[in-house]
């Protein structure tokens, strides 16, 4: 399973266990399922090994609601709570190999446009790669004629397969899909509401991804003259 900017989040808390699906920094809220998970009211008076007795059982629930979609859907997973509910979880769950960040805290009341920008910049750190040698990488890569730059020969590439490397800068967007054409490949402004993701630069990456070949997010402006977006090809040939 690669890294990839799709991702699932589990908020937990002791109030109440919701599960997320995201796309960068944007979340949609999974309400089926079993989820959200809302622990039954405990009395106020109850001693400290049968309240964690309590939260182990209703996170068990948790993690098996979550592996429902986990096995329809394997995506990553960032799990955010305080630090109490996450060591819980994390001797109970069964998908800890999924894990790929933590956010402590309990953001069980944050709106879903601050949690994004909470939980994106865990999973892009862990899906980027170093930017220094990548930047010297894309030097030697338009040297050598291995650099395919701008996002319709980019997603071409991408999505006949080719290995290599994806630069892009990290605020970079457009809004629309990836359409076969009989003699190339073309971003549509048009989004298909089929679709999961309405943002063709994500589909790129998502596709990079799937082929085997890593992603790095650049700041912004620093690949201007790149067109914002460049595949650097394992060998020259693939570019053909």
């Amino acid at each position: 399973m690669h890294l990839s900017t799709h991702y699932y989040i589990i908020s937990l808390s002791e109030r109440s266990n919701a599960l997320f699906e995201a796309f960068r920094d944007t979340i949609i809220d999974i309400r089926n399922g079993g989820f959200p998970v809302e622990p039954p009211q405990a009395p106020n008076s109850v001693d400290s090994i049968v309240r964690e007795e309590r939260l182990r059982e209703v996170l068990r629930i948790v993690d098996r609601h979550f592996g429902d979609s986990y096995r329809q859907d394997p995506l990553r997973l960032v799990v955010v709570g305080e630090r109490e509910m996450q060591d819980i979880f994390e001797s109970v769950t069964a998908h800890r190999n999924a894990i790929i960040g933590r956010v402590e805290g309990d953001y069980s009341t944050t709106s879903l446009h601050d949690l994004g920008k909470i939980t994106w910049p865990v999973v892009r750190e862990a899906v980027s790669g170093l930017v220094d040698e990548a930047m010297r990488e894309l030097e030697i890569a338009t040297k050598a004629r291995r650099a395919v730059c701008g996002l319709p020969a980019v997603s071409q590439l991408a999505i006949a397969g080719a290995r290599g490397t994806l630069l892009v800068e990290d605020d970079y967007h457009m809004r629309g899909s990836i359409q076969r054409t009989p003699q190339s490949l073309e971003i549509s402004r048009e989004v298909d509401v089929m679709e999961e993701m309405d943002d063709a630069v994500d589909m790129v990456i998502e596709k990079v991804l799937e082929s085997g070949g890593n992603v790095v997010f650049a700041p912004s402006g620093s690949l201007r003259t790149s067109k914002n977006i460049v595949l650097l090809l394992r060998k020259p040939e693939d570019a053909r």
